[in-house]
């Protein structure tokens, strides 16, 4: 009886396989990684949304738009939001005196990325860069309310900012992903 030589896989074959799995990780990472972005935008769009709400309910009952920050650096939960997300509901370091968050009854249902603010008529109408382009709000007419999420999601240093008006039902993104 003849030996049969045992069969097995060749350097090559293996490092082709080392490679295709290689490529499908990396496509798998960056794939979960734009999810995971897609998913920290929603929350800045959905929270614009119910800001958005409250405000317009807010004048609906008080003829004006509340003004709750002091301006559009002081953002709440977090003064500074980087990689990490804060709790809603704490004490808020950079809104006008008297005035709260619970005011305008904003309860997202998780912990949230971004930081907020919202500054509304009698102060001034800020001006908005939105990727390198300034935005012009000097025609929004009292009563008015811009409302502002930015967050550093990936930690770099970089902010990414979300925008929300009176005067248009438009969200404005400035460095989306960063």
């Amino acid at each position: 009886m003849v030996a049969r030589p045992t069969r097995g896989f060749t350097l090559i074959e293996l490092m082709i396989v080392v490679a295709i799995v290689a490529v499908l990780a990396v496509l798998a990472t960056v794939g979960y990684a734009k999810f995971v972005r897609s998913a920290h935008m929603a929350e800045a769009s959905d929270i614009l949304a119910d800001i958005r709400k409250a405000e317009e309910s807010f004048r609906a009952e008080n003829g004006a738009y509340l003004n709750v920050s002091t301006d559009l650096d002081h953002l709440y939960p977090a003064p500074t939001p980087g990689k990490f997300a804060t709790q809603w509901g704490g004490p808020c370091s950079g809104c006008i005196a008297g005035v709260q968050w619970s005011t305008l009854n904003i309860l997202p249902n998780a912990p949230v990325y971004f930081g907020y603010a919202v500054i509304a008529d009698p102060a001034t109408v800020p001006t908005l860069t939105v990727n390198g382009v300034n935005v012009d709000l000097s025609a929004m007419t009292a009563p008015w309310y811009v409302a502002a999420a930015r967050a550093d999601l990936n930690g770099n240093g970089v902010f990414c900012s979300v925008y929300a008006t009176s005067s248009s039902n438009q969200l404005m993104v400035d460095r989306e992903g960063e």
